[in-house]
């Protein structure tokens, strides 16, 4: 395995972990349990931060590869959750969560050079 492959492994698994945080930090809520617990949202907001953060880590070869990964929206999610906090329409994150990210985590999961 080459330098910029394990990298991209050691980045995608850390980006895996945060998606399974979230998941953990959801599970067993309604949109409404959602909507009504600052406390998750503000643990799920830090994990998109540290996703959109460590999207950034990604080599140009892997998100070219990926490219069916909006890149752009992750990063500018990460910025608003950052920068304009009180900005977030949770109504929308709870879709992301829900529909993106179980994608998002299903392809960085099958990119994974698989150990030998």
């Amino acid at each position: 395995m080459d330098k910029i492959n394990r990298r991209d492994d050691i980045v995608a698994k850390k980006v895996i972990r945060e998606i399974e945080d979230i998941q953990r930090y959801i599970a067993g809520m309604t949109s409404e349990n959602f909507n009504m617990d600052d406390k998750t949202q503000k643990a799920v907001v830090m994990s998109l931060i540290n996703i959109g953060e460590l999207s950034k880590a990604f080599s140009e070869e892997f998100v070219t590869f990926n490219s069916q990964i909006s890149w752009k929206h992750i990063q500018a999610t990460r910025n608003v959750a950052a920068y304009r906090y009180e900005a977030i329409d949770f109504q929308l994150v709870w879709k992301t969560i829900n529909d993106d990210l179980p994608v998002l985590q299903n392809i960085l999961n099958n990119s994974i050079t698989p150990q030998e």
